[in-house]
């Protein structure tokens, strides 16, 4: 099993407040078999990542709507995101996602997860952060 890295940033705190609203939650267990907590752990890849060992999903074709104005990016292209299952530092599940109107595509990532991994793994900015895939 191939192991990633990335190091641990601060985000900029939208994704707790998306993910907050029950039905987001309810969209995020439809889609990936997994309730997770409302928020993300931002990641800083030690390498660039390859997508194409991802799924892929637009969000206009499940209908979610998303303006990626609103977090402060120009963004022209199809809002949508790439994700797979992982599990994160060899034992909590997760989900892996790199959003497609983050400029650093390949190696800015975010995980979700059914604990806030910065407490469970007592991380702070800086640290390092390892994840592998999980097949479906």
């Amino acid at each position: 099993m191939k192991l990633f890295k990335g190091i641990v940033k601060t985000g900029i705190g939208k994704a707790v407040l998306e993910m907050s609203k029950s039905s987001e939650l309810d969209e995020w267990e439809t889609l990936t078999g997994m309730r997770v907590i409302p928020g993300t752990l931002n990641l800083q890849l030690t390498k660039p990542f390859d997508l194409s060992l991802l799924r892929y999903l637009s969000f206009s074709k499940i209908g979610w709507d998303f303006d990626p104005a609103t977090q402060g990016f120009d963004f022209k292209g199809d809002i949508g995101m790439y994700y797979n299952r992982i599990i994160i530092a060899g034992k909590y599940r997760g989900i892996l996602v790199f959003w497609t109107w983050v400029p650093e595509l390949d190696t800015h990532a975010e995980l979700i997860s059914q604990v806030h991994l910065r407490t469970t793994l007592g991380l702070e900015d800086g640290d390092i952060v390892d994840f592998s895939l999980y097949a479906y």
